[in-house]
């Protein structure tokens, strides 16, 4: 079986691809383990790579590089650019030999791709909550409040901008891209991003009882059931029992160490975001300012909004 190495910039549904690809895999009878960042703490555990988060950026490049080598588990892993620029601003590091180890593990390489004017609005939220991602309906309740309002950074906003467009030359440059995945295409077809990437004949309702959908509109329409006390959102117990279900099986995982987190949940939608971001509109013109400039990028305008906004809020009806 194929080593799996998904590639973003962070805020792009990495996490959730992650968690996702290898609760998959292992529902399918592969065992896979998720180390997911490599160059933040890694050890080796009977010859197979799994995470651990308190050797932080202490191991070297080359140290990284011969885990790798050393590993003879299935993994599926992430890189993510950022980890390297916060490794140079404490150290001189030649990452060839990394990039060079990475293409050699992982034939299938997957770069993240998201819309940058949602990439960029999502990260100035989270610059604000100080969340990357929630795992409970409370986390979720507790970070994003029914009635809370942001407004967003515009300077953050134009930096991350630029991030993701660095990012693209980064992957490009580097890795062996075999797979693009879209950050939308991960909310309204799961099945078919899967099969493609791992080849497999089985949709993920048949592993597990139930759809990646289903199980992600479950718990946002459960916690928003619980912040407006709209009781028609909450789900039939049968459905509620299969999430349940899948939620145990990840656990299972987690205590294997197959997994880190169980599969995140979603915090905001695009309808969600636009009501509770203030200056919404003006970050609008922030990023077609930016998207004029660029031939690899298009402008947006409020009419294309409101249809990914409709878009998506047929994933999340009730």
């Amino acid at each position: 079986m194929n080593n799996y190495l998904v590639l973003t910039p962070d805020g792009m549904g990495s996490t959730y691809l992650q968690r996702l690809l290898t609760t998959y895999l292992n529902l399918a009878g592969y065992d896979y383990t998720n180390t997911h960042e490599l160059l933040n703490g890694l050890e080796l555990v009977d010859a197979g790579l799994k995470k651990n988060f308190s050797f932080a950026y202490t191991q070297s490049v080359e140290e990284i590089v011969n885990l790798l080598k050393a590993n003879t588990s299935n993994i599926v892993s992430r890189v993510a650019d950022y980890h390297i620029r916060r490794r140079q601003q404490e150290r001189s590091e030649d990452y060839v030999s990394f990039y060079k180890q990475c293409n050699e593990v992982f034939p299938v390489q997957i770069m993240c791709m998201r819309d940058p004017f949602e990439y960029s609005l999502s990260w100035g939220i989270r610059n604000i909550t100080g969340k990357q991602n929630v795992y409970s309906i409370r986390e979720r309740i507790d970070t994003h409040p029914e009635n809370i309002n942001y407004t967003v950074d515009r300077h953050f906003f134009t930096q991350k901008l630029k991030n993701y467009s660095d990012y693209t030359y980064w992957c490009k440059d580097n890795f062996n891209i075999t797979n693009i995945v879209n950050y939308n295409n991960l909310q309204s077809k799961a099945d078919e991003v899967l099969r493609n990437i791992t080849g497999l004949d089985c949709n993920f309702s048949e592993l597990a009882g139930i759809s990646i959908e289903d199980y992600n509109k479950v718990f946002y329409n459960a916690s928003l059931s619980f912040q407006t006390g709209n009781k028609d959102l909450i789900p039939d117990k049968n459905l509620i029992m299969k999430v349940l279900k899948l939620r145990s099986y990840q656990n299972k995982l987690i205590n294997a160490r197959r997994l880190i987190s169980v599969i995140p949940h979603k915090m905001n939608t695009l309808a969600d975001k636009s009501k509770k971001v203030q200056n919404f509109n003006t970050l609008i013109e922030v990023y077609n300012n930016w998207a004029e400039n660029r031939n690899d990028v298009e402008t947006i305008s409020l009419e294309q909004i409101k249809k990914q906004i409709h878009t998506e809020n047929q994933i999340y009806e009730s």
